[in-house]
């Protein structure tokens, strides 16, 4: 069957509780098991390994929460948005939630070449005094430089052009950080190298797991203003 008579469609769901812990290469499987057991027609690849036409936008990190995962699937028969979001709920687990489907013209470019950006939550035990005034002189820098090392290789780079809003807020005895940064293969700034920094300059030890990450909504750009990508045929 010639690809330009498949049917798109893009997936927002939520990602928490304990699938956080799953990598991103066994959240496509779980996709794939899903499909075939909900009975949707998924669409496949030609040649010797056929596989599912599925494409993720960005992988989420391990033990990072999300509420604003994209998936894009083709299928070989038109469906409605709805019964497709039910299908999947039914045959994913309790904390995979599909939360809205979208039906995108054939010629949509795929989420994972659309992404430019993300909304992070961030939240740590107190310090906020300290972290509104780190991230006060973050957001009045011209320039971040950092080391970073890519393949035994060190090469000094300026995050601060990837960094579209820096925000914090008090909550209780958290300090929550909400960050809106470059995400996806143009440009990415990953949450724990911000972070990171932001740890360094209050002079305290950076660990992962001791912080708790949430994703937010993903971005394309349209005409120089940040669209969610599942409202992005609404404004096409």
């Amino acid at each position: 069957m010639s690809k330009n008579t498949n049917f798109k469609y893009r997936l927002e769901f939520s990602k928490t509780g304990r699938m956080i812990f799953i990598g991103h290469l066994d959240t496509l499987q779980l996709f794939h098991r899903a499909i075939k057991k909900a009975g949707i027609r998924i669409a496949y690849s030609q040649g010797f390994n056929p596989h599912q036409l599925t494409t993720f936008a960005v992988p989420l990190a391990l033990g990072v929460e999300s509420v604003g995962e994209i998936l894009d699937i083709q299928l070989v028969e038109k469906m409605d948005c709805e019964e497709i979001k039910n299908r999947l709920n039914e045959a994913t687990p309790l904390d995979i939630e599909i939360l809205q489907v979208i039906e995108l013209e054939n010629s949509s470019e795929n989420c994972a070449s659309s992404v430019r950006f993300a909304d992070y939550c961030v939240s740590l035990d107190g310090q906020y005094e300290k972290v509104s005034s780190v991230v006060q002189e973050i957001l009045e820098s011209d320039e971040i430089l950092i080391e970073r090392t890519v393949k035994k290789k060190t090469k000094t780079v300026d995050i601060r052009p990837l960094i579209k809003s820096l925000t914090v807020d008090k909550d209780g005895e958290k300090t929550e950080i909400y960050a809106n940064i470059a995400t996806g293969s143009k440009a990415n700034l990953k949450i724990d190298v911000l972070i990171e920094y932001i740890y360094n300059k209050l002079g305290l030890e950076f660990r992962f797991e001791k912080v708790d990450i949430l994703r937010g909504t993903l971005y394309t750009e349209h005409e120089g203003d940040l669209l969610p990508l599942c409202l992005e045929e609404e404004f096409m």
